[in-house]
C-alpha cells in the first residue's frame, strides 16, 4: 500500500460564523485535497464554540446542508474531510465530528467527555470505526484523549489510525501533546490531531497539531501560534509491525475490584476476572 497522506489544518476559527469557517474549509480543501487522502480540521470548526443559545440555533442534522456541502467538496477534490460541528438529533445537541468522503458520511462521533463550558450539550456514548480505501479509522474529540478508555475502545474495533479534532487552549498544550503520545503507544496505533490557534477573548488556543506513531513518537508537529497546514505521510503497515513482538490489545488482563469505603480506606481488593480471587494462607 502506498503511504497515506494527511493534511492537519491548524486554523483560527470564528465562533458562530458558519459561512466564514466553511469558506476556510473550502480554501484548504482546494489547496490540499487532491494530494492528500484526508484533511483534518479542528474541533467544532464549522460552528466554533458559540454560547448555548446560539449553539442550539446553529445545530444541524447530519442529513442537512453542511454534510451535503462537505460531501460535494470531498467528491470534487477526491479526498476525505474530518471536521466538527454542533449536531441536532431528536431534540438532543452534540459536539460531533464527522468523516465525510466522496460518497457521503462515513462516520460520526459524538464527544463523550465534555469540557466545562460545553456541558449544556448531550454526551455521546459510543465509539466507531470506518473502513476507508486507506485503512481503518476512528475519531475522538479534544478532552476525550485525556482518558485512556475511548482510545482503547476505538482501537479494539480494529482501528489503525485515530483522528482527533481538537480545541485545546492554554495552559493545556503540554497535556495534549503527552496524551496523544500515550494513546498512540498504549494502543499501538497512529494518532493525528488538528488543533485551533488564535484568541477568543481570554482564551488562547495553542495549536501543536501533530502525528504520533504506534510507538508514541511524534513524527511531525506544528508550533503553538500560527495558522498552518501540516502535511504528513505514514505507512499503516507499521501498526502490525509494532505488534509483532508484543500486543497490548491482545495481552491485556482486565481487573475488577472494590473501591475503598469511607471507614476503611486501606482495603482495596483487585482480582483478575478469568482467574478469580487469589487466597493466601
Amino acid at each position: 500500500m502506498a503511504a497515506l497522506r494527511l493534511a492537519l489544518a491548524q486554523l483560527e476559527c470564528q465562533d458562530g460564523n458558519v459561512e466564514h469557517n466553511m469558506e476556510r474549509i473550502v480554501q484548504v480543501t482546494k489547496q490540499y485535497g487532491r494530494e492528500h487522502d484526508a484533511i483534518v480540521f479542528p474541533e467544532a470548526y464549522i460552528t466554533g464554540f458559540p454560547p448555548e443559545s446560539m449553539g442550539r440555533e446553529l445545530a444541524e442534522s447530519l442529513s442537512g446542508p453542511i454534510v451535503h456541502r462537505l460531501t460535494t467538496l470531498a467528491r470534487d477534490f477526491k479526498t476525505h474531510i474530518v471536521v466538527g460541528l454542533v449536531e441536532e438529533l431528536n431534540h438532543h445537541v452534540y459536539n460531533t465530528s464527522v468523516l465525510v468522503g466522496p460518497d457521503g458520511l462515513l462516520l460520526a462521533y459524538r464527544k463523550i467527555h465534555l469540557w466545562t463550558n460545553e456541558r449544556w450539550m448531550d454526551r455521546g456514548d459510543a465509539v466507531g470505526r470506518a473502513t476507508v480505501p486507506w485503512g481503518q479509522v476512528g475519531l475522538l474529540i479534544c478532552y476525550d484523549i485525556e482518558f485512556p478508555e475511548p482510545a482503547r475502545a476505538t482501537a479494539l474495533l480494529g482501528t489503525e489510525l485515530i483522528l482527533v479534532t481538537n480545541g485545546n487552549m492554554a495552559p493545556y498544550g503540554p497535556t495534549h501533546r503527552l496524551a496523544i503520545r500515550a494513546r498512540a503507544q498504549e494502543n499501538q496505533v497512529f494518532v493525528a490531531m488538528a488543533n485551533r490557534v488564535g484568541h477568543d477573548g481570554s482564551t488562547q488556543y495553542v495549536g501543536g497539531s501533530c502525528l504520533a506513531d504506534p510507538y508514541g513518537h511524534i513524527m511531525a508537529e506544528l508550533g503553538p501560534d500560527q495558522e498552518d497546514v501540516l502535511s504528513v505521510e505514514m505507512d499503516l503497515a507499521r501498526v502490525g509491525d509494532s505488534r509483532r513482538h508484543y500486543s497490548y490489545l491482545s495481552e491485556r488482563r482486565l481487573m475488577v475490584g472494590e473501591a475503598p469505603t469511607a471507614d476503611d480506606s486501606s482495603r482495596v481488593i483487585w482480582t483478575l476476572p478469568t482467574l478469580g480471587a487469589q487466597g493466601s494462607d
